[in-house]
């Protein structure tokens, strides 16, 4: 979850999950689960974010991050 400030956030940004398996894309099921936590959280329409290490086999994210743009933001800082 991304949020604007803590320990209270005020607005959140973005609620995402991390699938880091290897032989094992984000899929629609796992969208369906972060769907779910995103309605149990709010009804605001949050950004939903992929950080997977074997792609994304589903649409509906509006960002999907893997290993090069890891490696790329942490080679930048």
């Amino acid at each position: 979850m991304g949020a604007d400030r803590q320990p209270v956030a005020k607005q959140l940004l973005f609620l995402g999950s991390v699938k880091w398996l290897e032989n094992s894309a984000f899929d629609s099921h796992d969208l369906a689960a972060l769907h779910k936590h995103r309605a149990a959280i709010t009804n605001e329409p949050v950004p939903l974010v992929a950080v997977s290490r074997s792609g994304v086999g589903c649409s509906g994210l509006q960002a999907v991050y893997g290993p090069e743009e890891l490696l790329g933001a942490w080679l930048r800082t």
